[in-house]
């Protein structure tokens, strides 16, 4: 075979090979615009909040540089609270069509946020701190809005994080959307086994590199743990902008509902 030949008949492998990559680094795909009508009724319905993220998790970095703040959103004022951690290159505007939705139900207080570097939040984008940017939601939950009883919410990065930072902290339960195995410096399936809370695991089935992670997630995983794979290759918080939105959105409020000893 001439090597032009050769070269082109490897173009197919390498294309696979870099949108394999590309997805497990959670750029791989794009995030429909959300309607300004959409954000407006949210922004209505909810309060802007300032979460102050520490700048690093080592100390003499904290000395040097002042904390990160986070821009946020707060729906509802139910008793259980549901932190939803955006995907990449999302921000939290993507969760708010959801977020208005769960703070109806009067059960849920919603907090959304962006992480540094996206949207209206301070600093650069920094996936080595997208775990500590959800801690700081978490503690933001806690201690100023007074709020035990938590679930957190993830799409892709956001749902690798969900499931680091719930196998450290207290929480009710993790819903992990499409989420990668290993993210950066967050290491997910190595987590997870410490994850006693109830996980419901989502993703598509020709979203390839997510789901071979969710089958992974979930194996390593202990009960109780729920799994619903959807048809398409939707992404993250795509698949609520898909066909199978509305089935996905009373999914994770089932999974709100049901009470832990019970599972």
């Amino acid at each position: 075979m001439r090597p032009a030949a050769r070269a082109r008949s490897l173009l197919p492998a390498l294309a696979l090979v870099a949108a394999l990559t590309a997805a497990a680094c959670g750029s791989a795909t794009t995030q429909p615009a959300v309607p300004s009508e959409v954000i407006e009724t949210a922004d209505a319905l909810s309060r802007a909040v300032t979460i102050t993220a520490p700048y690093s998790t080592t100390p003499a970095a904290d000395d040097e540089h002042g904390p990160i703040a986070l821009s946020g959103r707060v729906f509802g004022h139910g008793a259980t609270g549901v932190i939803l951690a955006h995907m990449r290159p999302a921000d939290q505007t993507a969760w708010f069509p959801f977020a208005t939705k769960l703070a109806a139900t009067n059960a849920y207080t919603v907090l959304t946020f962006d992480f540094r570097g996206f949207g209206e939040s301070e600093g650069d984008k920094d996936f080595d701190h997208v775990d500590t940017d959800l801690i700081a939601a978490y503690d933001y939950m806690r201690h100023q809005l007074g709020i035990s009883r938590i679930y957190l919410v993830g799409a892709s990065m956001g749902g690798t994080a969900s499931i680091v930072v719930g196998a450290r902290l207290p929480v009710a339960g993790v819903v992990s959307i499409s989420s990668p195995a290993q993210f950066q410096s967050m290491d997910a399936l190595a987590a997870v086994p410490d994850l006693r809370a109830p996980k419901l695991f989502v993703s598509s089935a020709d979203d390839v590199p997510a789901a071979r992670s969710q089958e992974e997630l979930w194996a390593a995983s202990s009960d109780p743990k729920e799994m619903h794979t959807y048809a398409g290759d939707a992404h993250g918080t795509n698949i609520l902008q898909s066909e199978a939105g509305p089935d996905l959105e009373q999914r994770i409020i089932a999974f709100l509902a049901t009470d832990t000893a019970a599972r």
